[in-house]
């Protein structure tokens, strides 16, 4: 097989298994554009798989003179994605099948054209994985760090100013800082411009590491001074409500180009054609070329259909129709939550099969209890979903998150602590946590592991969250004091949560306080 021959078998191989990938594990990437098209931090993201090729063209001088080497590497790379795969479709973990996705069109280029080639293309395969919007887990993080900057520089800036969780008190008025204030898409969009230009001005790794590490504290600076100049230039009378997105935008695109003028300083002289040339008439070897370039793509092709394919066949199980009664322990006694009142406290969890929301009554204090049921989870059921929190959004907002340790049951369980403000001043406190395959965990990834497990190896598909919350005062830890009186004394004794849940598949009433039927 001649050299030309080798590559073109190569190219169609590549062709060949990036369709195959495209389409066994279509739900990946089509939960990809559908995040970019629904954020506005992540609809830059669009531009990545653009600039991947337009790098991969910019190498092609360089390996056109290189022999594809097909290696069985590949396939093992491509193993630890085919299970990641499968433990997305039993949890319905988007992030897992966009991960699984990407990292098998990785392996089908690293099967077919191996290391060697490979390693020339390092930049542009490595950027596809800015593709993945993990941009959420950072929410909290640059939540805080916008917050408290941004009061810092306004007390810098002559004013007084105040924060309570990412609720911001200047100038007599309050300012929330949401997801949307927090920079993300400064940050995104920084880090892909650093990514391309540091590539096209150095060539050594350490400077081009430099220059993209950079990008994270200007991308912040630029937000922070955004926020700030914000609420100074509205406190002086400039109204910004209709022209505030625009003018962040100017503020990110100085900062970023002030950092492009100073990277460009320092940037390296242009490369000789002399190695170019070296690469270019690289001696082909013959017997190298002749390697099996069509059976490495069929094998990565069977290697990638295997996760899919068991996927269906395991997971797909029609579940029937089963009727679900949620109540309340015996011997407890609840009344009925108004959910039309203003200022009630409301959680959104809108696929539930059943949900149950009361008011009890501990020492005379009022604790709100509300447990959302699962029978089976699937793509439109997720008990972990964006969507899905303990507050209503409009009257009832989230300001911190912390954990702490209650009884449940009579045994010692981690719950979630958040803390929420309300419309007209009023704060809350809510504990929560989750029940899967008969199991009390607080952390969404133990959650998840638990229903991976139950649905791979037959284990207890039902599961619920189930939360507490009282109003905070302004005696310091009453409100902590009444949700754990509540969990100990009134209804964390046996049989309690866990027997409730259980019983609620089997029609059973063991309480007075119940939902409706549901399925």
């Amino acid at each position: 097989m001649s050299h030309r021959q080798a590559w073109r078998c190569a190219v169609g191989g590549i062709l060949a298994g990036s369709a195959a990938v495209l389409a066994f594990y279509v739900e990946g990437f089509a939960s990809l554009v559908a995040v970019w098209s629904s954020t506005v931090a992540y609809r830059v993201l669009f531009l990545v798989p653009v600039l991947s090729l337009g790098f991969v063209w910019l190498r092609l001088p360089e390996i056109r003179g290189m022999t594809p080497r097909p290696t069985a590497v590949g396939l093992l790379y491509a193993l630890p994605f085919g299970i990641l795969w499968l433990l997305a479709q039993a949890t319905q973990l988007s992030i897992g099948a966009q991960v699984a996705a990407i990292g098998t069109l990785q392996a089908v280029v690293l099967t077919v054209l191996g290391w060697q080639i490979c390693r020339r293309l390092l930049l542009p395969l490595l950027l596809l994985w800015l593709m993945v919007p993990v941009g959420d887990v950072l929410l909290p993080a640059l939540m805080e760090i916008t917050t408290t900057f941004t009061v810092a520089g306004l007390r810098l800036a002559g004013m007084p100013a105040t924060m309570d969780g990412n609720l911001l008190i200047a100038g007599g008025a309050r300012y929330s800082i949401i997801k949307e204030c927090t920079g993300l898409d400064f940050l995104l969009g920084n880090l892909l411009v650093a990514l391309v230009f540091a590539n096209l001005i150095y060539r050594g790794i350490g400077r081009k590491t430099l220059y993209v590490l950079a990008a994270v504290p200007v991308a912040i600076f630029a937000n922070i001074l955004r926020t700030t100049s914000v609420i100074l230039l509205t406190a002086g009378g400039v109204d910004l409500a209709s022209d505030h997105e625009t003018y962040g935008w100017c503020v990110f695109l100085l900062a970023m180009v002030g950092q492009m003028a100073i990277g460009q300083r320092f940037r390296d002289a242009p490369a000789g054609e002399q190695a170019l040339r070296e690469t270019a008439t690289t001696p082909v070897d013959a017997a190298v070329a002749s390697r099996p370039v069509v059976a490495a793509a069929l094998s990565i092709v069977l290697l990638a259909t295997v996760a899919p394919a068991y996927a269906r066949f395991a997971l797909d199980r029609e579940a029937g129709i089963v009727p679900v009664r949620l109540c309340l322990p015996a011997g407890v006694s609840a009344v009925r939550a108004q959910p039309g009142d203003t200022g009630t406290w409301q959680p959104e969890f809108p696929t539930a099969g059943a949900r149950l929301h009361g008011v009890l009554a501990v020492d005379a204090r009022p604790v709100d209890w509300f447990v959302a049921y699962y029978w089976r989870q699937g793509p439109e059921s997720k008990l972990i979903a964006w969507n899905n929190r303990v507050h209503d959004g409009q009257h009832w907002r989230y300001l911190t998150r912390s954990g702490d340790t209650a009884v449940v049951d009579g045994a010692p369980v981690r719950v979630v602590s958040e803390r929420l403000a309300g419309a007209l001043g009023e704060r809350r406190r809510v504990w929560y946590f989750y029940w899967v395959d008969g199991q009390f965990v607080s952390q969404p990834w133990a959650a998840k592991l638990l229903q991976a497990r139950a649905q791979l190896l037959g284990g207890e598909q039902r599961s619920a969250v189930v939360a507490f919350s009282a109003a905070e005062s302004r005696l310091p830890g009453e409100s902590v004091a009444a949700l754990r009186d509540t969990l100990q004394s009134a209804i964390g004794q046996q049989p309690g949560i866990a027997e409730m849940l259980t019983a609620a598949a089997r029609g059973d009433t063991p309480g007075r306080a119940c939902s409706e039927v549901v399925r």
